[in-house]
């Protein structure tokens, strides 16, 4: 697979960007139910920066409060640990290649940063149809994370796409559930805190963006 900037033409700075292709089985997705109707020809899009650095001990965490909290929700683990950047918006074919060199250059002049991730919060996404439990970053790295997601927000408002959440809640998503599970889990949050103060120091390393249409990755390495 060639690499997005022989796709999208060489880059005029540092930023480096890889396209990959990665499999995308809707049979994996569980009892999960779409925000938006599947058409031919749409590409689910999302902006994310990956957890590196903290992937394991948070893989830790996932099992131990799956095991925890079996006899009253089943909890499933989110496969992909990322903190947000974007909505799960939709794209046709043909403005992905566009996008997503829109997405570089929107991110050229944006560096990286370590951060630390501190607390849990119970979320639900915008039909109420699913429930999460999710790392918090600390909010000493709000700036920083803000930096990244006003540059992904102009690149939503150029493409007429919704801009992120307002005001902004950068998290990592560790698990669901089916439902709106939302007052059981926040009953349990200070069980699960326990559990992931067991783990150690969770620092997340935000050197690159993530852009992924579909099963097509871009990958945006930070300067």
């Amino acid at each position: 697979m060639p690499a997005a900037t022989v796709l999208l033409g060489p880059a005029k700075r540092k930023l480096e960007a890889i396209c990959t292709e990665v499999d995308d089985d809707p049979a994996q997705h569980g009892g999960r139910i779409r925000s938006f109707k599947h058409e031919r020809g749409n590409w689910a899009t999302y902006v994310y920066v990956p957890a590196k650095g903290c992937a394991e001990p948070l893989e830790e965490f996932q099992a131990s409060a799956i095991a925890k909290l079996s006899p009253e929700v089943e909890l499933r683990a989110n496969d992909d640990l990322h903190l947000s950047l974007s909505r799960t918006v939709v794209l046709l074919h043909h403005q992905i290649d566009a996008f997503a060199q829109s997405v570089q250059t929107a991110l050229r002049n944006c560096n990286g940063f370590l951060a630390g991730l501190q607390g849990l919060q119970v979320y639900t996404n915008d039909e109420r149809t699913r429930t999460f439990i999710a790392a918090k970053l600390d909010s000493a790295f709000t700036e920083k994370a803000t930096r990244l997601l006003q540059a992904i927000d102009l690149v939503m408002v150029d493409y007429r796409l919704p801009r992120f959440y307002e005001p902004p809640s950068f998290h990592i998503s560790l698990l669901w559930c089916v439902g709106d599970q939302e007052k059981l889990l926040s009953g349990k949050l200070a069980e699960l805190q326990k559990l992931l103060n067991d783990q150690e120091t969770l620092t997340l390393l935000a050197s690159e963006v993530h852009l992924k249409c579909g099963n097509r990755i871009f990958n945006y390495k930070l300067r």
